[in-house]
């Protein structure tokens, strides 16, 4: 039997050198960070049979944010490491198992093992840097999807509690209760004290949240507080504006224009119409009709009850989602979505880029760029994390990465 292993892994992005500020100047109280993303993949087929893959991504500073934090810098590159023997571990794990699967069941009832590991930049400035870890599993028997979120102080390169950055706890539950059942999910609680019983019984240690540019985002799996599906996530903010008082100040300081890499069908929470209190936000993919590629995105907004739907194509092969959508907030109050979407399996394969006016919590087209976030050889592309600084690659022009910054119409402008 004909047997092929593709091995692509990003680790050498130290030896590039990139370009731009490692601190870019923001109009807030901070100054936004510059990074670079990791790809790595690692396959293995059976003849026409894809017996198991590993996708992973990590974050990492550009040489100049490096020089600038380097404690930072080295606590990255250690998670990196660390990230990318435990997926290698894992991938022997699954191709063990898919063999096995393979000669017991045959060909017909055989179903690909994939491990998927995307880390998305919630918040990166000069006062913190945190990172939301969104993996799933399929190990034919297990299926999972599992989120995480690890934070650090950008000065110290220290992981921070959440303790650290909330003074009081005790106030959280009710907080947290309140924010889910006032929003999107129409669910039940385990019991009236679900949420209570969770912060009281949880170690520190085990609560998943991260640090966002408006406030902290806690997470919460299946049976945490809720029955919601194995595959299932519930997430709460507690945003900075509605309660000040519970935040360690020096961690509400935020750069006054950023973007934010989001999950798939997966909420997030902004201040889309200004008056005060965050919206939700979710982003969600819709396949055709034989699962063979994506179709369309589905767009839901709480303020008003705002959906919206696009039709933009994407690769359903590309495992870690073949959409990649930012929220972006602009120095001057306005809210947009840059939506990109993958027409190749690589990392750095060719992208179509949409832009969604979504200020007010409504949605307007603005209009398409055939851009990408500028690729690094080998296997590494330049994070987003500055509306006025993007690395994009413009494939309409055939150019290599440009800095880019939005335009007053949304639209990536050449700097």
């Amino acid at each position: 039997m004909k047997k092929v292993t593709v091995m692509l892994i990003g680790l050498t992005f130290l030896l590039y050198q990139l370009a731009g500020c490692g601190a870019a100047s923001g109009k807030g109280g901070a100054d936004t960070l510059t990074m670079v993303k990791s790809f790595d993949q690692r396959q293995e087929w059976d003849g026409e049979i894809l017996l198991a893959v590993s996708e992973y991504s990590g974050a990492l500073l550009s040489d100049e944010a490096a020089a600038a934090y380097p404690a930072l810098a080295e606590a990255l590159a250690q998670t990196h490491a660390m990230a990318s023997r435990s997926m290698e571990d894992e991938f022997d794990s699954l191709l063990a198992t898919a063999k096995d699967e393979l000669a017991l069941l045959g060909a017909d009832s055989f179903i690909t093992k994939s491990s998927i590991l995307d880390v998305q930049i919630r918040r990166a400035d000069s006062v913190a840097l945190s990172v939301l870890s969104d993996s799933s599993l399929v190990y034919g028997r297990i299926n999972d999807r599992y989120l995480n979120g690890t934070t650090y102080d950008t000065a110290t390169g220290e992981p921070l509690r959440i303790t650290d950055v909330i003074r009081d706890m005790s106030k959280i539950p009710a907080i947290v209760k309140e924010e889910l059942i006032s929003h999107t999910w129409a669910g039940d609680f385990l019991s009236d004290t679900a949420v209570a019983d969770y912060f009281r019984d949880t170690p520190e240690d085990g609560i998943r949240w991260t640090l966002d540019y408006n406030g902290v985002t806690f997470y919460f799996a299946d049976g945490e507080i809720a029955e919601i599906g194995r595959r299932g996530h519930l997430a709460a903010m507690v945003s900075f504006a509605e309660h000040p008082e519970l935040f360690n100040e020096k961690y509400s300081a935020v750069p006054g224009a950023y973007m934010v890499e989001l999950p798939l069908a997966k909420p997030f929470y902004a201040d889309l119409d200004g008056d005060g209190r965050s919206e939700e936000l979710n982003v969600s993919p819709v396949s055709d009709a034989d699962g063979l590629y994506w179709e369309a995105v589905e767009i839901f907004t709480d303020a008003d009850a705002q959906y919206f739907r696009t039709e933009l194509q994407a690769n359903a092969n590309c495992l870690t989602g073949g959409y990649h959508p930012y929220y972006i907030k602009t120095a001057e109050g306005k809210h947009y979505l840059y939506l990109f979407a993958e027409s190749s399996e690589l990392a750095a394969g060719d992208m179509l880029l949409r832009v969604i006016d979504i200020t007010g919590g409504r949605f307007r087209e603005v209009g398409d760029l055939a851009a990408a976030p500028g690729y690094i050889p080998v296997d590494c592309a330049w994070a987003l994390t500055d509306p006025e600084n993007m690395m994009l690659e413009n494939f309409e022009r055939m150019e290599e990465a440009r800095p880019y910054r939005i335009g007053d119409d949304g639209l990536p402008r050449r700097k």
